[in-house]
This record gives C-alpha cells, sequence and structure tokens, in this order.
C-alpha cells in the first residue's frame, strides 16, 4: 500500500461555525415571537409542547437561563444538529445525531466536499467523497480511500478539527463563548415549541424551550448561519461501519 500521510489541513469547520455565529452582522431585527419567522421542525421534542409544564426559565436572568439550557441540552439521551453555516463566502451544511455522549453518525460538506461522520467511543470513521479525500491527500489518498472508511480517533492530531463535531457539547460551548454578552430576549415559538430567545450584541440568538426541558431549540448567527437542535429523546441506531471497508489511520505510521 502506498505511504500517505494524511492531515486535515483545510481551516477548522468547527472554528468556522464558531466565527460565523460569534460575528454575524447586519441590521438588528426584532426577536422573532412566531412560528414564522423563526420555524423548525419541532419533531421529536422530549415531551408535547402543548401538554409540557412550564419550566420556569422566563423568569430567570440571562446567564441562568443559558446555565440550565446548557445542562439540559448536555443531559440529552440524544438529539439531531443540523444546520447551515456561510462565512467568507464559503458555505458548510451539517448533520448529526447523537447517541448519548460517545456516539455520533452524520456528514458535513463544504462545497462539493462531503465526509460522513461515525464516532463509537474514541474511534472515529470518515467516508468521504473524492472531492473531500482529494483536499486533504491529492490523488493518492482517492485512490487509497474512495469508498473506504478511515479509521482514526478522538486523540488523532490529523483529524482534530473533523473529531471536534463529534463532540455535541463542544461546539456549542465555543459558539456561546463568542459571545460577550447575552441578554434576555423575548418569547414566540420554534416550530410548535414555546420559546425564549437570549440574544447577542450583533443580533445572535439562542432559542431555548420554556416548556419541558430547557432545551436549547436554534443558534441563529444571522442569514445563512442557523444550527437547528431537535429531535431530542429520539432513537440513534450508530453501527462500525464494515471492517472490509476499514482502513486503520496507524497503517500509514
Amino acid at each position: 500500500m502506498p505511504h500517505h500521510r494524511l492531515r486535515a489541513g483545510r481551516a477548522s469547520a468547527a472554528l468556522v461555525l464558531v466565527i460565523a455565529f460569534g460575528t454575524a452582522c447586519g441590521p438588528a431585527e426584532k426577536a422573532e415571537t412566531t412560528s414564522k419567522k423563526t420555524s423548525v421542525p419541532a419533531k421529536g421534542s422530549a415531551t408535547s409542547p402543548a401538554a409540557a409544564a412550564s419550566n420556569g426559565v422566563e423568569k430567570l436572568r440571562a446567564a441562568d437561563i443559558l446555565s440550565r439550557a446548557r445542562k439540559a441540552t448536555a443531559a440529552a439521551k440524544s438529539l439531531r444538529m443540523r444546520g447551515n453555516v456561510e462565512d467568507g463566502g464559503e458555505k458548510y451544511a451539517l448533520d448529526f445525531r447523537y447517541s448519548g455522549k460517545t456516539k455520533l453518525t452524520g456528514w458535513f460538506q463544504q462545497g462539493n466536499q462531503r465526509v460522513e461522520i461515525t464516532r463509537i467511543g474514541k474511534d472515529i470513521y470518515l467516508k468521504g467523497n473524492d472531492a473531500f479525500w482529494k483536499s486533504i491527500g491529492g490523488k493518492g489518498a482517492v485512490q487509497v480511500f474512495s469508498g473506504k472508511h478511515l479509521k482514526t480517533t478522538t486523540r488523532s492530531a490529523d483529524f482534530k478539527d473533523i473529531a471536534v463535531f463529534t463532540d455535541r457539547t463542544g461546539i456549542f460551548n465555543e459558539a456561546v463563548k463568542s459571545v460577550d454578552t447575552w441578554k434576555k430576549g423575548e418569547t414566540g415559538t420554534v416550530g410548535t415549541t414555546p420559546a425564549l430567545s437570549l440574544t447577542g450584541a450583533a443580533n445572535e440568538k439562542i432559542q431555548v424551550a420554556t416548556k419541558g426541558e430547557p432545551y436549547v431549540l436554534l443558534l441563529d448567527g444571522g442569514p445563512g448561519n442557523r444550527i437547528e437542535y431537535l429531535a431530542y429523546g429520539e432513537p440513534v441506531d450508530v453501527k462500525r461501519p464494515p471492517a472490509g471497508s476499514v482502513v486503520d489511520e496507524n497503517a500509514f505510521g
């Protein structure tokens, strides 16, 4: 087998997500109060919004709301995170489903480059399209990895930027830190779920459920920058890829 040293040498996609969220700009908009402007499917929310009791976050300070939302979202048994991010003319899309804290299945895409990601424990499997492999390893990488899964780990220095996506709390924490001060916004709905917004100076928004668990429902960094949190509690089936399709990163030294 040819010797290749792969490296995800492009700018951290997770970092791009944080930058796009934290530096959103443009004219301030009134916090959305109807489902028309914040329409996000709420399928899979932990409880029926109509039946769930108020969780009381409307009465709290912004910092306390954020703290409760962070804890509730981190404690969820499963969830889905999907959305789109735009930064410097580059567009990114992602769709991940998390089971517990160490299992994930989903994909990330930048332009014509797409990579499917599976995590089980510390093991991470990457299945990229040819455009992805070519961008980080040239034609040689395409020859070796086309149609295959590269097995790496959460500790790999070469793929640490991609591994960030497998930590569902890490992305949220970094995005939140990118905004200096959060203020309490208005109430409304996200999909059919009653919600309260926290707003940043450049009109960044975090939508938090006000009924049932105070889950994060939406990160909104402005046009082209929206990350939805949904499908809380829905089962997620995460399986290792077939052994015959796996190439171990350790084989390349």
